[in-house]
């Protein structure tokens, strides 16, 4: 029989073997082949083929194999295998593990059923089983389906029948101790991303089961999640408009929560119908403990069109890039009720953002970031001079403002966003603008300036982060392509202690349930939620540690 190929990728490089001598074996080790082709009429598969993880094409058609071992899920970077017209009667469940294959070739085999974890290889486009005595109901998906939905159908079906384990108890992380004195305020904040309807389709998260994915599901899981660790303030982030007014506020209500919300700025522009799918933040609070005293929203495309009409013309970066992403801010103003002390009531600032997800926009996320911390600044400015009648902004030092930013950042801690954040400035020639010019007008966007360094641009909050150097968290954003720590919890030095954290759902499950990311039907988002115990500290800690900021 002539062997026909409908697919040669490179064949100049291809290493053609009757058998795998200790040399082949050397040799395929140092020059990590790519491609290999396995000869001869061979029954059987040669164990240590196995060992050559490096291996991205795998031909070993037209031989006599009667079986694959499980091990074959050690080359978990093949892309192609062709294991067509040998004596295969079966294949292993372990073939599920080879999630990079793009095509897997089985015609003119003996196989009647394949495994169900066949679906979890959900990047195949090419799946050939002609020539082969199927049974009725694997012909019939196969010869009308198509692949993707066939593979689909294996995928639903397994986490039905083979549901792995739910997640251990996530670990709560002791950071200190309280202090010892009646008039500080220790509270919960939990930061979660719910990964809204719009957002959760089978295109961007083909390993997830359909049924995983629908927001009905998906939103008893979010719900559970919320009412377990009962956060004293919970922010959220890709709430859908409708869902924040039919789900999330009537249900939280019924645990004595408040909230405020706001949607992404594209949906003032659409009509009542269309704008109830339109994502956005939100912030809850339960009213036993929390007065709101003042909400507002904080809009980057329109802070990006006002400043560029004011005082950056200059930048056309400002309307090109900045003003066409939507994402915003909310901010609350709270009135602290301490019940236990009787001490005053106290006031503190809570917002949560959305940055832009691109990252081919880095740009666009570190002035966002910029915007938001410049409006803060202003806002809270503005507050405390009408709450304490002062005629001048120099009358008020809003460093006195206890203050609460969290949110998904979407940046990793080497960006310029998260320096900016922690390190309280960011250098105006950081890579993160792109040299697009944004440097002439920085000065213009944050009311800071700094006198001893013109390079920089600073603001003066004098954050720190929950979660310090990923400890307990290493990841909050846990997908197949696409792993890292994006959304933050930052907290004003001088006004908090953090007193503990829940870390992330152990990573150890994932790997011993071989699940490949999230969204899963255990894990409703593809973000963790983060929790943490903060605490007020009493006010004359506060001046001690100003005074000493001050030394």
């Amino acid at each position: 029989m002539q062997r026909k190929r409908k697919w040669e990728p490179g064949r100049g490089n291809l290493k053609q073997v009757v058998f795998l001598t200790q040399e082949d074996k050397e040799q395929g080790a140092q020059a990590s082949w790519e491609q290999l082709e396995i000869v001869g009429n061979i029954h059987i598969f040669p164990p240590d083929l196995c060992n050559m993880t490096y291996l991205k094409y795998l031909f070993m058609g037209h031989n006599q194999l009667a079986s694959i071992p499980p091990e074959i899920s050690l080359l978990k970077n093949l892309v192609h295998l062709d294991l067509s017209y040998n004596q295969l009667k079966s294949l292993p469940p372990q073939i599920g593990a080879l999630t990079e294959l793009k095509e897997l070739h089985l015609q003119g085999n003996q196989i009647r059923n394949l495994p169900m974890q066949i679906g979890r290889l959900f990047q195949l486009n090419v799946l050939n089983l002609h020539n082969n005595p199927l049974n009725p109901e694997v012909a019939q998906l196969y010869n009308t389906e198509g692949v993707h939905r066939m593979l689909s159908w294996y995928l639903d079906n397994e986490s039905l029948s083979m549901p792995p384990p739910p997640p251990p108890s996530r670990n709560w992380r002791y950071l200190r101790n309280p202090s010892d004195v009646n008039e500080s305020i220790a509270f919960t904040l939990m930061c979660y991303n719910v990964l809204c309807e719009g957002y959760a389709t089978r295109k961007q998260y083909p390993y997830c089961p359909s049924w995983a994915l629908l927001w009905d599901y998906r939103r008893r899981g979010i719900m559970t999640e919320i009412r377990v660790y009962q956060a004293d303030i919970i922010c959220l982030q890709e709430v859908e408009t409708e869902q924040f007014s039919v789900f999330f506020k009537p249900e939280l209500a019924k645990d004595g929560y408040d909230g405020i919300f706001s949607p992404k700025s594209r949906a003032k522009t659409m009509s009542a119908s269309e704008s109830r799918y339109v994502d956005g933040v939100a912030i809850f609070w339960k009213k036993e403990r929390f007065t709101l005293i003042k909400e507002d929203v904080i809009e980057f495309s329109r802070m990006a069109v006002e400043r560029y009409e004011t005082d950056c013309k200059e930048s056309q970066e400002m309307i090109n890039r900045v003003m066409l992403k939507d994402n915003i801010a909310v901010m609350a103003i709270f009135e602290v009720r301490d019940e236990i002390s009787g001490g005053p009531p106290r006031q503190m600032v809570v917002s949560t953002a959305h940055i832009h997800w691109d990252p081919e926009f880095c740009d666009v996320k570190l002035i966002q970031t910029i915007l938001l911390l410049s409006a803060l600044w202003k806002k809270i400015e503005n507050h405390m001079i009408e709450s304490q009648g002062a005629d001048q902004k120099g009358q008020v030092d809003v460093t006195n403002m206890p203050v609460i930013i969290c949110g998904d950042f979407n940046s990793l801690p080497d960006s310029g966003v998260f320096e900016y954040l922690t390190n309280g400035r960011v250098k105006k020639s950081h890579l993160d603008f792109k040299e697009l010019g944004y440097e002439r007008i920085l000065d213009r966007l944050t009311p800071h300036r700094s006198q001893h360094q013109p390079d920089y641009l600073e603001q003066d909050f004098n954050l720190s982060r929950c979660y310090q150097d990923d400890v307990g968290m290493p990841y909050t954003n846990y997908t197949y392509e696409f792993k890292g720590c994006i959304d933050y919890i930052f907290f004003t030095e001088r006004h908090f202690n953090n007193i503990g954290c829940l870390d992330m759902v152990p990573e150890a499950w994932f790997q011993e349930s071989a699940i490949l990311g999230c969204p899963h039907p255990h894990v409703p988002s593809d973000h963790f939620s983060l929790l943490v115990e903060l605490e007020l500290k009493p006010q004359h800690h506060q001046q001690q540690h100003r005074q000493q900021q001050q030394m």
